[in-house]
């Protein structure tokens, strides 16, 4: 250990010696060019200043990153956005194609309405038609029953006032027949 430590003690008179030595020269030079101390001490004031001026760029540089973060953040949001707008779009497109077909198909039954109406107004007509025939035919039998009755009751009359015995008509034929 005492080599080591005699190994240490010379190390540090050695160094001693050195920064002795370096003093003088700075001294001596200090005296002999003052300007080279101005200039150094400027350079170390600029220095200085430069780090105070990196540090501010070094903030306004985290400033910067931190708004293109919260930009890009937005950039993302916008873009989420407009995906799920155009998913939305997309699915209105095909609800319009669907409503659009729909829509044709509704506009060729509606212009097809008229004829069917017709076709069923025609049935029913000729249903009726035929009932009105069917009612004018008993019309017309029962005015033709009516005649003959009043023709009889016409001729009993007279028979009746001409003083002949009346003649009992045959009430089968007489009772009217209502074919419905």
């Amino acid at each position: 250990m005492n080599e080591t430590s005699l190994n240490l003690a010379d190390e540090l008179l050695v160094r001693d010696q050195l920064v002795q030595q370096l003093s003088e020269e700075l001294y001596q030079l200090m005296v002999q060019h003052p300007e080279l101390f101005v200039r150094f001490y400027q350079a170390r004031k600029a220095e200085a200043a430069n780090a105070e001026a990196l540090k501010l760029l070094q903030a306004q540089v985290q400033q910067v990153e931190a708004q293109i973060a919260a930009y890009q953040q937005q950039i993302l949001a916008y873009q989420q956005q407009i995906q799920s707008r155009e998913a939305e779009m997309n699915t209105l497109k095909v609800q319009v194609m669907e409503l659009s077909d729909r829509n044709q198909m509704l506009e060729r039954v509606i212009q097809e309405m008229p004829e069917v109406y017709r076709q069923k107004f025609s049935e029913r007509l000729g249903q009726v038609k035929l009932r009105i025939e069917s009612l004018e035919k008993e019309n017309a039998q029962l005015r033709a029953e009516l005649r003959n009755l009043q023709t009889l009751l016409a001729a009993q009359a007279r028979q009746q006032q001409q003083g002949f015995p009346s003649l009992q008509p045959a009430r089968v034929g007489l009772i009217p027949s209502f074919n419905t």
